[in-house]
């Protein structure tokens, strides 16, 4: 969702992930991932959710004119609570770098939403939601081919891996990949994707990398039998990999995420 200041769309880059439906293949490699993190107010998310339904033939728009490959609409499953600072991300998928120049295009804006009075629609916008931050992601790698549709749920986990370290943190995640293929072929999980952080960009950030694993039921979100899975997957001593692992990142936190709504190339 975006705000449209008379007619002008306003660019906005955003947070982490996606998403189960778009990339497995090495054109996914050059595709690139805007989340859009907001909190709504207690007892406000009936009011917000209609407010996104204003704006979806837009992303329907956008999708069909080939400007972007896909818009999703989450809800934080956890964290939840007062001091969790967003609990709706919106992601946006786009095919290259410069699709995301002007994502949001004048005329296309004008055309579907033609006839409303901007200044309220911008009002009502604003009082829906706090925007609360973005960011932009790289996809790194995803695994299996394209689905025909999102995974319901999904599990984000943000690392920070340290500096001169990303030659050993991509080799550990294609060891983990292999243990997500076995998950995948065994129907435990239904899609897992790594990203970079392109933006905002700074080493004072928390995070600059992230996983997202996709899974059709909620329940196989727990319980990961590690040691079975290393051996099924062929991949040797389950403590060294793990011991591997912690050294190559530090897993700085995780959110569950349940999809509302969206909007996909076909």
């Amino acid at each position: 969702m975006r705000l449209i200041n008379r007619w002008a769309a306003v660019s906005a880059m955003w947070t982490v992930a996606v998403l189960g439906a778009v990339g497995a293949t090495s054109a996914a490699a050059q595709t690139f991932v805007t989340t859009e993190q907001m909190k709504v107010a207690p007892g406000h998310d009936a009011a917000y959710l209609d407010l996104e339904k204003v704006w979806k033939p837009v992303h329907e728009a956008r999708v069909k004119a080939g400007l972007a490959l896909g818009w999703y609409l989450y809800r934080v499953a956890s964290p939840t609570g007062s001091s969790a600072d967003h609990n709706y991300v919106t992601v946006a998928i786009y095919p290259n770098y410069a699709a995301m120049e002007n994502p949001y295009p004048q005329d296309l804006v004008q055309k579907v939403i033609a006839g409303k009075d901007m200044d309220a629609f911008n009002t009502k916008t604003l009082a829906a939601r706090d925007y609360v931050r973005s960011e932009t992601w790289q996809t790194e790698g995803f695994t299996p081919e394209p689905a025909a549709k999102p995974a319901p749920f999904l599990r984000v986990e943000y690392m920070r891996v340290p500096g001169g370290g990303d030659a050993a943190y991509a080799e550990i995640e294609k060891q983990w990949r292999k243990i997500h293929d076995v998950r995948i072929k065994d129907g435990i999980m239904a899609t897992w994707g790594l990203y970079s952080r392109i933006l905002p960009g700074g080493s004072d950030y928390p995070y600059n990398y992230a996983t997202v694993s996709g899974y059709t039921h909620f329940k196989d979100m727990n319980g990961l039998d590690f040691a079975g899975l290393v051996q099924k997957a062929g991949l040797g001593n389950a403590t060294e990999l793990g011991d591997r692992t912690a050294k190559a990142r530090d897993l700085v936190k995780a959110e569950d995420w349940v999809l509302v709504d969206y909007v996909q190339a076909q």
